[in-house]
């Protein structure tokens, strides 16, 4: 039997025609295909009423986890409103587990969230706390808030939440307090272990001593 090549799954970023995305998302899933479509909650308003709406956050795009083989992709490209699959000449661009992971994590907290234009630099910083925890993202502060922007690289976009002061902590920060924190773990032990030594010593000394018969009274 030939040795068979197993294709680890991945998210991929999928572009689609003018307000295809919902329309796509559902004939993805119907076909079986694993996708992801970030949605954000709007107001819009009308003459005689406004209404929260779900709309894409990312307008013309959508995710989809597959194994990047030649039948996967035709799968996608086939569905109607599909433009194209995101990647460079060397290939398509795979989308990383945790840009995924922190897009569900906070358009799904209940929280404020806006689009934001993409940030490439900026101050990281980690949630400690409340439904966010564990979200990063770069700090943004405004006149009345402060946000954690979580950008998608593939499609250069980003979404922003409003966060509370109390909740987060700068990374490096975070990292220098938990390097502290092993630091005096192994201190204490080095002097348990130290006072250990000590006590061996003098009891090997006076054991010396003894057998010599010049153990002071």
């Amino acid at each position: 039997m030939e040795p068979t090549t197993t294709t680890r799954s991945q998210w991929f970023a999928v572009q689609t025609r003018y307000r295809y995305e919902q329309r796509v998302a559902g004939d993805l899933s119907s076909k079986g295909v694993e996708n992801y479509l970030p949605l954000l909650r709007e107001v819009h308003s009308w003459k005689d009423r406004r209404k929260p709406l779900d709309v894409p956050a990312f307008g013309g795009y959508l995710f989809v986890r597959l194994e990047a083989t030649q039948r996967d992709r035709v799968r996608v490209l086939e569905t109607n409103g599909v433009v194209r699959l995101l990647g460079s000449h060397s290939g398509l661009e795979p989308v990383p587990d945790n840009e995924i992971d922190s897009l569900r994590l906070s358009l799904g907290s209940g929280a404020p969230c806006v689009r934001h234009p993409y940030l490439a630099t900026g101050m990281l910083l980690r949630i400690e706390r409340g439904p966010l925890k564990g979200l990063e993202g770069r700090l943004v502060r405004t006149a009345n808030a402060m946000r954690v922007v979580v950008c998608v690289a593939s499609i250069g976009q980003a979404v922003a939440v409003e966060v509370s002061r109390e909740d987060v902590v700068a990374i490096g920060e975070a990292e220098a307090a938990v390097a502290e924190r092993l630091r005096r773990v192994e201190s204490n032990r080095c002097q348990v272990i130290d006072m250990r030594l000590g006590e061996s010593q003098t009891v090997a000394e006076r054991g010396r001593l003894a057998a010599a018969g010049s153990l002071p009274t």
